[in-house]
């Protein structure tokens, strides 16, 4: 079984050996959901729940992680957004904001920050990483949080959002300012609780043009600068070619991006600049594939020089047993 201390000094690029192997993106699959009687969306919404099902990847895979929560949508929710909270076998989704509109206009004035972290799921989060902190200190417990950029983007629209960068990224700049004091405010608590932070971060080329990284994601980097008490991974989804320095010199510990199945390309480029954690398909391999071929894959990573074995995103609910059990122990075969 991988050791807490294992992935501590992998952080600390420390470890000596064949890197650890790790989950710090999304872990609820519906065998574990089946197996301790805990499953969406009540773990979503209700703490005992909720730490129940996060802690099964370690009892079921022996992985030495737990992670919360199973969604990005607490800080969206928490400022006014509008969720499903009765979505079955899904993670919760925004479905509505009460400043959806085609003009950018100024950002909303909103709660006061101090405010933020003591009422909703906000709260909860905090709530569930301090209990599994003190319960269970043999696990290393990573919290997850979205970036400032992805909280604006769930307050104007995702859709507008979009357009808006294109079109007038000044004005909706000022929206990311407006909540990134939030999301500094979730951070430090975060770090406080947690021994690891795992932030959703913008930068994918599908989503936003290379030219305006440096516009939106610094305001990101102030959120990390706020991460003192634990380590910190920035993850970004997509395409991330174009701007791949850019991410590692985030200010993060870690950082978390595809690969594209080809993990040696990433550890040429930033492997000396910035930890890197991830390296597995969590679609075509952890999910669509085989034991073996999640073994592979895994090694693969390692022996280009990932520091911590891990998904690349997300695990999908539907991801087998027996891949989950090979990824925590493919340093065995």
């Amino acid at each position: 079984m991988t050791s807490k201390q294992e992935i501590i000094d992998a952080m600390n690029r420390e470890h000596e050996g064949t890197p650890p192997p790790a989950l710090f993106s999304q872990t609820a699959t519906f065998g574990q959901m089946d197996a301790c009687g805990a499953g969406w969306p009540e773990a979503n919404f209700d703490a005992e729940k909720m730490a129940e099902l996060a802690l099964q990847a370690s009892r079921m895979f022996g992985f030495a992680t737990v992670r919360i929560p199973f969604d990005i949508t607490a800080e969206a929710e928490r400022l006014g957004c509008t969720i499903d909270r009765d979505a079955k076998g899904r993670q919760p989704a925004v479905i509505d904001t009460p400043w959806k509109t085609e003009d950018v206009g100024e950002p909303p004035e909103l709660m006061p920050v101090d405010e933020f972290i003591e009422g909703g799921r906000c709260a909860m989060h905090i709530e569930v990483t301090r209990r599994l902190s003190k319960e269970h200190p043999e696990l290393f417990l990573t919290s997850c949080m979205i970036g400032p950029g992805g909280v604006a983007g769930y307050l104007m629209g995702m859709e507008n959002f979009m357009i808006a960068s294109f079109m007038d990224p000044e004005a909706t700049a000022k929206w990311v300012a407006a909540v990134t004091p939030y999301q500094c405010e979730y951070a430090k608590a975060l770090s406080e609780a947690s021994d690891n932070v795992f932030m959703i971060t913008g930068g994918a080329e599908e989503i936003a043009s290379p030219d305006m990284f440096d516009l939106f994601n610094g305001f990101e980097s102030k959120v990390f600068a706020c991460m003192k008490d634990s380590f910190s991974v920035a993850h970004c989804c997509g395409t991330t070619s174009k701007v791949l320095e850019k991410l590692a010199a985030m200010g993060s510990n870690a950082l978390s991006v595809e690969s594209h199945d080809d993990p040696q390309s990433i550890a040429d480029r930033i492997g000396d600049k910035v930890v890197l954690v991830g390296g597995v398909d969590p679609v075509g391999t952890l999910m669509q594939g085989t034991p073996e071929e999640v073994r592979k894959s895994a090694w693969r990573a390692a022996d280009a020089g990932y520091c911590l074995i891990t998904p690349e995103c997300g695990v999908p609910p539907v991801t087998p047993n027996e891949n989950l059990l090979a990824l925590s122990r493919y340093r065995d075969a």
